[in-house]
């Protein structure tokens, strides 16, 4: 089965954290787009380092409408 490129979006909301974790147990080069502006939030930093030591690619959002 070929591999897919996946973007996730709200990737350390309730359903984002899931389809990360499932995207990267099926092997698919899985992206998550991270707020700029996430703040010291210490559980949303740790999930993030997390999903990038199992191989996600992690990429930061800009909000250009500011």
């Amino acid at each position: 089965m070929e591999k897919s490129k996946v973007l996730v979006v709200g990737g350390t909301g309730y359903i984002g954290k899931r389809i990360v974790k499932a995207s990267l147990a099926q092997g698919h080069i899985t992206y998550v787009l991270q707020r700029r502006e996430m703040g010291l939030d210490i559980d949303k930093i740790q999930m993030l380092l997390s999903f990038k030591k199992q191989g996600a690619r992690l990429i930061q959002g800009y909000n250009f409408l500011d």
